[in-house]
């Protein structure tokens, strides 16, 4: 089937083609500006660009072509993205590394960005960090007898991705603070 054959096969069974016999340098420049709106709006994770052009019905070897071009010139840089969101979480939330780890997961980065990323982050920084969140919510805990405390702080510090040993640690020292 040549062309001009394929072309009246798709006009007369109503189907609409996103891209018609032009340029390829026209198609990579609608790719392109596509890509410039998303990152317009924020930093994403490559994953979730490349999905999001490929939704848009955009080639894959082009979209593939560009994020590559982008990411050598460093206008997509997955490792400074993840590592830029550990620290806010670990810092501002106070997340643990294993729930930084599964945040980064779900935003669609690599194994590989993901240990770079929470790599710096510090265990006794994560062991202070827990300590601080159990003072301040002991605080708030007066009418509770002591095990019933206990229960709820771990449980508290648990869902932040503490491990055991730093709940019961930071359990440990706000108790300990309570009392002095």
């Amino acid at each position: 089937m040549n062309i001009d054959d394929a072309l009246k096969a798709a006009a007369e069974s109503g189907d609409k083609p996103k891209y018609s016999l032009r340029s390829v340098d026209s198609i990579e420049e609608d790719v392109r500006q596509a890509l410039l709106k998303m990152l317009e709006r924020g930093s994403k994770p490559s994953s979730a660009i490349r999905a999001a052009l490929l939704a848009k019905e955009h080639p894959v070897e082009i979209v593939d072509q560009l994020i590559a071009r982008f990411q050598e010139v460093g206008l997509i840089d997955d490792f400074a993205l993840a590592k830029d969101l550990a620290e806010r979480l670990f810092l501002c939330k106070s997340q643990a590394k294993k729930m930084i780890a599964l945040a980064l997961r779900e935003k669609g980065f690599s194994s590989e960005v993901i240990e770079y990323a929470i790599s710096d982050l510090d265990p006794d920084a994560e062991l202070e960090s827990a300590k601080a969140l159990a003072a301040s919510r002991i605080s708030r805990m007066s009418d509770l007898d002591n095990d019933a405390r206990s229960r709820k702080l771990a449980g508290f510090l648990s869902r932040k991705g503490y491990s055991s040993t730093v709940v019961w640690a930071a359990i440990k020292y706000a108790s300990d603070q309570r009392s002095a």
